[in-house]
């Protein structure tokens, strides 16, 4: 075998480890981004669960408001957002539920009557600290 030929057949090999080498490199840049795009969708998946955990825990949706009631609260609120003052509570309050019986009974001021029947939960209506309001 002479040198030219030596050479042309090193030439040949070089060239197939080049093309080996890349294919390899493509699939480990492939499989990288496999993993990294795993690994943040499971680190936003577990953003949202803490979020609404923490949402769960310390805030509450109070809707379907008495007229009544809204007169303690600023101009137009139907519903809002607001901070409780305790943690784990329900999230979602329909002040609505706690109204009085007022087939069953003359109550002279229904407010107080809602607050009473609200029990530990009156705190979101009687002294709210809204974090979000919808108006009417």
């Amino acid at each position: 075998m002479t040198r030219r030929e030596r050479r042309k057949l090193m030439e040949k090999a070089r060239k197939r480890r080049k093309r080996r080498r890349r294919r390899r490199m493509r699939r480990v840049r492939a499989w990288r981004a496999v993993r990294s795009l795993r690994f943040w969708t499971r680190a936003l998946a577990a953003f949202a669960v803490a979020l609404t955990f923490v949402f769960w825990a310390r805030f509450a949706y109070v809707y379907d408001i008495p007229d009544y009631a809204a007169a303690f609260l600023p101009p137009h609120v139907t519903a809002y957002i607001t901070v409780k003052t305790w943690w784990f509570g329900p999230p979602v309050i329909d002040v609505g539920a706690y109204e009085p019986d007022f087939g069953a009974m003359t109550v002279s001021d229904p407010y107080d009557v809602l607050l009473q029947n609200m029990g530990s939960y009156a705190t979101v209506l009687s002294h709210p600290r809204i974090v979000w309001a919808r108006s009417s």
